[in-house]
């Protein structure tokens, strides 16, 4: 009895090895051919420094025209200063999609940046959300965990993005950056009125772990980028003001 104890728990752990290797392969497969697309994606990427006295910045000339041949979804592209965040973004009408496509459609572990399938991209609303896996091993959206460490914000060039669409390049100015339970986590696209927007601006700026003394009026648009935290029920939110190029 025993002994037909001890050889079903080594097959059942043979098993349960197999399986966790299986997985190991998938994820390290996924994050593999995540990069390699980054690579050849970034043949349609040129940027354009604009600098004076009021402005520092960098504006992303994107070949839309050639990235829409390969996915027809693209609506943009976002770089992080100082990260390895440069992606094309996509949109879909269902935002579990990319969970798990790439940029080519393929299935992929490590899914791809992508936005709220609500936003519009012919006229931005006032909120633009994107969305990306933190695949913990530094690809898609893992570099955003820089941003809550306090002395990140210490550079000055640490403290905006680019962004672009099809129609129009920006400079991004982070003015809110924090980490929430999923369940307690709303980002809305669009407001009812102009002071509905203020006061979520007053919420998610109270909210944030650095005073980055931004001003937001009711003219402005802002760009939110969200990934999961140290927890799957938690996640990182960053907030920035759009700035036209």
């Amino acid at each position: 009895m025993k002994k037909t104890t001890l050889i079903m728990f080594r097959i059942i752990s043979l098993i349960i090895i197999i399986i966790c290797l299986i997985f190991i392969y998938r994820w390290y497969k996924s994050n593999v051919r995540n990069k390699e697309i980054q690579e050849e994606v970034g043949e349609f990427i040129d940027v354009e420094d604009v600098s004076d006295e009021d402005l520092d910045a960098q504006k992303l000339i994107i070949n839309f025209k050639e990235l829409k041949e390969i996915n027809p979804e693209t609506v943009g592209w976002v770089r992080v200063n100082n990260t390895n965040i440069d992606f094309p973004i996509v949109q879909h009408s269902d935002n579990t999609y990319y969970l798990k496509h790439n940029f080519y459609n393929e299935w992929n572990n490590s899914g791809w940046i992508f936005a709220d399938s609500e936003n519009s991209f012919e006229t931005l609303d006032k909120n633009t959300i994107i969305y990306g896996h933190n695949m913990k091993n530094g690809e898609m959206f893992e570099n955003l965990s820089y941003l809550l460490n306090d002395s990140w914000n210490f550079e000055k060039e640490n403290l905006y993005f680019s962004f672009a669409t099809e129609k129009k390049s920006y400079k991004a100015e982070i003015f809110s950056v924090y980490m929430k339970k999923a369940t307690q986590l709303q980002i809305p696209s669009e407001f009812e009125d102009n002071e509905e927007f203020q006061e979520y601006i007053e919420e998610i700026k109270n909210s944030s772990i650095h005073d980055f003394d931004i001003d937001i009026n009711k003219k402005d648009e802002i760009i939110t980028l969200c990934t999961c935290g140290d927890t799957s029920k938690n996640r990182i939110v960053v907030h920035a003001k759009l700035i036209e190029l």
